[in-house]
């Protein structure tokens, strides 16, 4: 009988519904601690499950990612033995680049903020559960999981996530699509793909529910199927794929990802509010945590949030302003943190201020001052993380160089999903 391991990370959630699936396809299956490394090799496939793992501490699925057993696993899925992420899988999966499966597994898409979207208008962001359609997209055989499912089958399934809007290049999307490797398109009951609310349930590009490596052995998607009978097809293709063991013909994508520059930062002439935690910043700790793991035992980290505040209120109105927002609740909650309207830094700090890309949240806030509270002097609120990195290197230039290879590992920020600039 094959052995498949189920992952479990501090936060999973979804293992027992994973491990239940698995055994009603024939499989067995053990649930394996992200912190029993010397199983792994014991198993003939990896499933990744839901949950929150880490707390989705900085943003889901990137303090699991940076795990050494996930590094484990990714040597066992180049010898073609088969990994799925389901939803915190998934996340798991795209933010070490075993999906989509570039040379060298680089990071080439996100997972961001659910955002819902009806006839091109926002209707909400973040955190969405209900039951959804996902349609098989791709030719029979195609990955570990569609070995028995016949192009356009609907596989009912459940959504129960916060950020599980795929983003990725539309050239390279152009490119998977050629090869198959995007496995799944939300769809309606009878069929039909539509790229919006509540069809598609998060905004993802193009629809897109789940997707494959090039071999199709590693696959990440973000709805549950496992939490219903209707699901059981997916595990039973697994099992026929460690059984027939097929192979996909070689090929090469084109696409290459981008070169990542970080501007400095510019406020203009926004009022700045950078907010700390009074309590322990857990999302903070656990990102040195990571950083000492890999050798950078001489950085501490600390994160505020910054909230860039757009007015047309003349200057000596300016601290009216502030207490405005301040008092609204919506920027903070003054009874666990604290705000000042300068970055403080000492010689040996290096900060970078990450913002998503698209800020949803941060207009949501803005429509919530303009409408509601009546805030009319308010023209535009952005949110982002500074990320504070103290290095204790008294050379400079050294200094620079360990922020620059942090960044490079992304644990600070997505490029697809997110932008980064320098504080100084």
């Amino acid at each position: 009988m094959f052995r498949i391991a189920v992952l479990q990370f501090p936060g999973t959630n979804c293992e027992n519904e994973t491990k239940r699936s698995l055994e009603n396809a024939g499989l067995q299956a053990d649930f394996v601690r992200w912190n029993e490394r010397d199983r792994i090799k014991d198993f003939d496939g990896y499933v990744l499950p839901g949950g929150f793992a880490y707390e989705d501490r900085s943003r889901a699925g990137i303090i699991a990612s940076q795990d050494p057993i996930i590094g484990l696993i990714t040597e066992q899925a180049d010898t073609g033995k088969p990994v799925i992420g389901i939803c915190n899988g998934c996340q798991i999966l795209i933010e070490t680049g075993m999906v989509p499966g570039l040379d060298n597994h680089a990071l080439a898409g996100a997972v961001a903020m659910n955002t819902r979207v009806r006839e091109g208008e926002i209707i909400g962001t973040g955190f969405y559960h209900d039951t959804i359609y996902m349609q098989s997209v791709s030719p029979k055989g195609r990955s570990a999981v569609t070995m028995n499912y016949e192009q356009c089958d609907i596989i009912p399934a459940s959504v129960a996530n916060g950020e599980g809007r795929f983003i990725f290049s539309n050239d390279l999307l152009m490119e998977l699509e050629k090869h198959n490797q995007i496995l799944f398109k939300y769809s309606t009951e009878d069929g039909k793909v539509l790229n919006e609310f509540p069809t598609t349930p998060n905004g993802a590009e193009w629809g897109i529910a789940g997707l494959c490596n090039k071999e199709g052995n590693v696959v990440a998607y973000m709805p549950h199927p496992e939490r219903f009978d209707t699901g059981i097809p997916l595990f039973d293709s697994l099992k026929t794929f460690l059984e027939e063991k097929p192979k996909q013909k070689p090929y090469s994508i084109a696409w290459q990802p981008p070169a990542n520059k970080v501007a400095p930062y510019d406020s203009g002439k926004a009022i700045e509010l950078y907010v700390d935690l009074i309590i322990t910043d857990k999302a903070a700790k656990s990102v040195e945590l990571v950083l000492q793991q890999k050798g950078y035992t001489n950085v501490t980290v600390t994160r505020k949030t910054h909230w860039e505040v757009w007015h047309s209120a003349p200057e000596d109105q300016k601290e009216v302003i502030i207490n405005e927002v301040v008092q609204s609740g919506e920027l903070l909650n003054t009874n666990k943190e604290i705000y000042t309207t300068k970055h403080v830094v000492d010689d040996k700090m290096i900060s970078f201020l990450v913002r998503y890309s698209d800020d949803y949240e941060g207009r949501s806030v803005t429509k919530m001052l303009q409408d509601r509270l009546q805030m009319h002097m308010i023209e535009n609120i952005r949110k982002g993380v500074v990320w504070e990195l103290h290095i204790d290197e008294d050379n400079a230039g050294k200094r620079l160089e360990i922020a620059t290879e942090i960044l490079q590992t992304y644990i600070l920020y997505n490029p697809y999903s997110q932008e980064c600039t320098l504080i100084k």
